[in-house]
């Protein structure tokens, strides 16, 4: 994801510095780089706190998952998706002797923008209640119209079938 803001190079920060080194003006160096004051102040207020104009180090933990595993966990998924995130993490454990949160794993398979969904329970239909549901409806196909105008539609389920 690309910044909002746009980035001064360490070499125009040099050269803030200096002017600023000079004794101008803020609004004077703004002028010359063609940058705001806000950031000017910026760029001088760090100087001045750090001693230098280059950008901090960054902070936070180095990332646990590499690309060679969210191309392992993203080949598992298509292969199979309803493999779950806990299912998925003790295979990466196996794999590649790492330790990560589940909700690591989601959120790798989020960036590639896939989605959990949960299946809609269905009624079970097993040998016998396939049975009586063909028997019910072979009694009732050969019905003539006037038994059917006499008949209340109640259950408006949608009933589709594969060819």
């Amino acid at each position: 994801m690309a910044g909002r803001y746009k980035v001064t190079t360490n070499s125009i920060r040099n050269l803030i510095i200096d002017h600023f080194k000079d004794g101008k003006s803020i609004r004077t160096i703004g002028k010359l780089v063609k940058l705001s004051h806000s950031t000017l102040f910026d760029i001088i207020k760090r100087w001045k706190l750090r001693g230098t104009v280059e950008n901090a180090l960054k902070s936070g933990a180095p990332h646990k998952i590499t690309s060679r595993n969210r191309s392992f966990i993203m080949h598992k998924i298509k292969k199979n998706p309803r493999l779950s995130a806990v299912k998925l993490t003790t295979k990466l454990e196996k794999r590649f002797a790492i330790k990560v949160n589940p909700e690591t794993v989601r959120r790798v398979i989020r960036s590639y923008v896939y989605n959990s969904r949960v299946a809609r329970r269905k009624v079970f239909v097993n040998e016998r209640t396939r049975k009586l549901h063909l028997d019910f409806a072979k009694s009732m196909v050969d019905k003539d119209t006037s038994f059917w105008k006499s008949v209340i539609f109640v259950d408006e389920s949608n009933l589709t079938i594969w060819v």
